[in-house]
């Protein structure tokens, strides 16, 4: 992300992006041939994206939350003039129709919301010894969105659910639901449901995924939600 003359890197997290826009309205110093790299502060996270209801309205901290998961091109500078706009003007900027910006905000949002439910009556679970798989390969990071319906559905016990455009994977096992960032792992190009049943079942079943736990996943407590990935 670059603003203010100023590059800034961060690790790809929701969470990091608010600690990048953070530094970015902090700073004061002109512009660098070297990238920033910020550090990810959960605590700073917050702090921003709590202000931003405080500042402007909730419906305008969700559109932070869900703009973030779009294809949008130049999405990281248009949601850092958003949220620029929403601590200076408040929550006006949601219904600022004349601005560019703020209208293609809400396009991408409305296209978001529109592929995550075009999805979900879609989804062909391949039957497996133990699980149930599905996969997609959705424009937009829809997996957060759809997540609660599709845990939702009892007829399915065990199941593993994955995003091969985004490399994630929810998953179901031994009543616990985790969404976990799979990116870190070689993924082959799966042909089918089944190829990647048989693939990606035994690294849920023997726990192998646990430590690539999203950073963001909602924990006991959070203010922030959702916290959930990785960018595409």
């Amino acid at each position: 992300m670059a603003a203010q003359g100023i590059k800034y890197t961060y690790d790809g997290t929701f969470e990091g992006y608010l600690c990048a826009v953070l530094a970015a309205l902090r700073s004061v110093s002109g512009g660098s041939d070297d990238a920033v790299n910020i550090a990810t502060s959960f605590k700073d996270a917050q702090y921003l994206y709590h202000m931003i209801s405080v500042k402007s309205s909730a419906e305008v901290q969700q559109m932070a939350a869900d703009y973030f998961l779009t294809d949008s091109t130049c999405l990281e500078i248009n949601l850092y003039k958003m949220i620029f706009c929403s601590l200076k003007y408040g929550a006006r900027v949601a219904e600022d129709y004349s601005s560019d910006t703020m209208r293609g905000i809400q396009m991408a949002i409305r296209d978001l919301y529109r592929e995550a439910q075009s999805i979900l009556p879609e989804l062909d679970f391949y039957l497996g010894e133990e699980a149930s798989c599905a996969v997609i390969n959705p424009r937009n990071s829809v997996l957060p969105v759809i997540k609660q319906p599709v845990l939702k559905r009892r007829e399915l016990d065990s199941f593993i659910l994955y995003d091969k455009r985004h490399h994630l994977l929810l998953e179901r096992y031994t009543d616990q639901n985790m969404l976990l960032d799979i990116s870190d792992f070689p993924m082959p190009e799966f042909k089918d449901p089944h190829e990647a049943y048989s693939y990606l079942w035994p690294f849920v079943r023997d726990r192998r995924f646990e430590v690539r736990v999203i950073p963001g996943q909602k924990k006991s407590g959070s203010t922030i939600e959702p916290l959930w990935l990785k960018a595409s």
